[in-house]
């Protein structure tokens, strides 16, 4: 009898009762992440090797082709199946070349899943008793990392950008270790005009970072902003066409291994390149505005991102701009959100001056009250003050079951 660890890939959450179903198990015995790059991560941190992945509908065929690659890489040991809803045209003979095991089709019930599953099974087990130790590639290894924080808000004038940049700022002061800042607005970033500078990169340029590349690579496509504070973007550009979510995700990733902490800006829309960034995130900062339509963006967007499997301890909610007299104060956020407020930081026109002189208000007024503010948030990322701050672990639930143990 062989043990086996399988994983869901993809929304929704309930995909994998489905496989439970195919296999006539339990569904907890099935494991779960929310995306392909969240599948990554759990190949990169997880100490247990995993037998199979299933990739439900729902993940796009490039995003299946790149993790197909990456497992190609990282853990060979790990099968892949490809599920589809409707009908695969072209597609087998590219999933097979990227080292997709099976690619099903739904639409002919749960038997094709069950046999194509079972199939990856055995043949993960056989591989992994081929290999030295039993551990079928990467699985187990965890790699360098620094930690990424992102910072959101889907409304316009909340203040993302003013804390991104401050925080990274902050971050570097308070460690002494380099900080990165990545501007993921590709329409409308402003990361640069912070400390009054213009980025040098093209979005090519950055995307071209990935894996394993070295640290001169990353610190040449980077802007060196002050002591220890490095930017990542390019000139922004409303007709340039976004990322794809896989090249992000790379980016990203060869970013985190060079830097302690990452701050992004992340963008101000739901797209590939913003998810992977969450899925990435050891934190993310949901920024808002003491205004009715501020709050109802901000619990609108911890709606869909709790919908699409990020955890909730994952988010750090921020009130910009808190002690302005407008008839609602943190404790109705908290009520509405049913949340805690994590940071409060206070109006101040010191924050248009330091834009207009190009220099961090945190650096150029440091004794403020909206410098301690956002100071005092950094100190809890760097665990200088007592905080909640969870590590990122893929949200997976994952149990082992016998193969072939139905009654």
């Amino acid at each position: 009898m062989t043990e086996a660890s399988v994983v869901a890939v993809g929304t929704p959450q309930s995909f994998r009762q489905s496989i439970a179903r195919a296999l006539e198990v339990e569904p907890d015995e099935i494991g779960w992440v929310q995306s392909a790059t969240a599948a990554e991560e759990l190949l990169i941190t997880g100490y247990n090797p995993i037998d199979v992945l299933v990739l439900s509908p729902e993940v796009k065929e490039p995003d299946a082709l790149g993790l197909a690659e990456f497992v190609g890489r990282q853990a060979p040991g790990t099968a892949i199946v490809l599920v589809r809803d409707h009908t695969w045209n072209g597609l087998l003979p590219a999933a097979m070349r990227a080292g997709i095991r099976d690619v099903v089709d739904m639409t002919q019930g749960n038997e094709e899943l069950r046999d194509a599953v079972e199939r990856a099974i055995v043949w993960a087990g056989n591989l992994r008793s081929l290999t030295t130790g039993g551990s079928g590639g990467a699985a187990g290894q965890k790699s360098t990392r620094g930690r990424i924080i992102s910072v959101f808000s889907s409304k316009g004038g909340t203040g993302k950008t003013f804390l991104a940049t401050n925080l990274a700022t902050s971050l570097a002061d308070i460690t002494g270790e380099d900080t990165a800042v990545v501007d993921l607005d590709i329409d409308m970033g402003d990361v640069f005009t912070y400390f009054g500078r213009e980025p040098a990169a093209t979005i090519q340029d950055l995307m071209e970072l990935g894996e394993g590349v070295d640290h001169d690579a990353i610190r040449k496509v980077g802007v060196q902003l002050g002591d220890h504070v490095w930017a990542y973007g390019a000139p922004p550009d409303p007709a340039a066409e976004a990322p794809a979510g896989e090249a992000v995700g790379k980016f990203l990733r060869a970013i985190r291994s060079d830097f302690p902490y990452v701050v992004v800006d992340a963008s101000v829309d739901y797209s590939d390149s913003a998810l992977v960034c969450f899925d990435l995130s050891d934190s993310i900062c949901l920024v808002t505005g003491l205004d009715v339509v501020g709050v109802k963006h901000l619990s609108k967007a911890l709606d869909t991102l709790l919908t699409i499997g990020l955890p909730r301890e994952r988010f750090r909610v921020v009130l910009n701009r808190a002690d302005s007299k407008v008839g609602l104060d943190s404790g109705d956020v908290e009520r509405v959100m049913k949340i805690q407020v994590d940071a409060m930081i206070p109006s101040s026109r010191l924050v248009p001056t330091s834009l207009n002189k190009g220099r961090p208000v945190v650096l150029d007024e440091p004794t403020s009250e909206v410098s301690l503010a956002v100071r005092s948030l950094a100190m809890k990322f760097t665990g200088s003050v007592d905080s909640a701050e969870p590590q990122v672990i893929p949200t997976v639930v994952r149990k082992k079951f016998r193969l072939f143990s139905r009654s």
